[in-house]
């Protein structure tokens, strides 16, 4: 083998060093444009995931106030059975008349026609002292049951001094009906 002179040494040298440059800057220009890819991807993937973060917080967020709406309420949906949710509103009415200090009168129930969005009425008399009236007047959201008053009539009682006699038609609303119902944009 013929041993290279300096000069075609120095030749080799600088085709050895041009071809690692431009090997290095094609292949380095590949993996710059690679490497921003997936930088691209990586965000992307980031910004879908704070999107989605915040989609599960919007959600989080609405459980929270149902949960909190269903405690302070002491409704919950799952529980109401269609076929007996009057006679349970009646049995906890009674219930709340009797532990708010009230005697109980006439309780009617009546179950709607099927074109309403109720499911009955139920008409609730009862007398007690004014105190006991205006405390189940205030406990009537906190029944569990979708109740809404209709009307009020209060009155003195002939039985003694100082007692009320209340006189209310009550609406038991079925949510069947209304949850398909759309809202109005008005």
């Amino acid at each position: 083998m013929q041993t290279l002179t300096p000069r075609e040494q120095r030749t080799v040298r600088l085709a050895a060093i041009g071809i690692a440059v431009y090997l290095a800057l094609f292949f380095g220009f590949k993996g710059f444009a690679g490497l921003g890819a997936m930088r691209a991807d990586h965000e992307r993937l980031v910004r879908a995931a704070n999107a989605l973060r915040s989609e599960v917080q919007t959600y989080q967020t609405r459980a929270l106030k149902l949960q909190r709406l269903m405690d302070r309420t002491q409704l919950d949906p799952g529980r109401l059975s269609t076929n007996t949710v009057v006679a349970q509103t009646s049995a906890a009415l009674q219930l709340a008349a009797q532990s708010g200090g009230l005697q109980l009168g006439a309780v009617r129930e009546s179950v709607a026609r099927s074109t309403e969005r109720e499911m009955g009425t139920i008409q609730f008399e009862a007398m007690g002292q004014p105190a006991a009236v205006l405390g189940f007047m205030a406990r009537l959201d906190k029944l569990g049951f979708p109740v809404v008053v209709e009307s009020v009539q209060l009155g003195a009682d002939s039985r003694g001094p100082g007692m009320l006699r209340i006189h209310l038609n009550l609406i038991v609303l079925d949510f069947e009906q209304w949850k398909s119902r759309q809202p109005s944009h008005a």
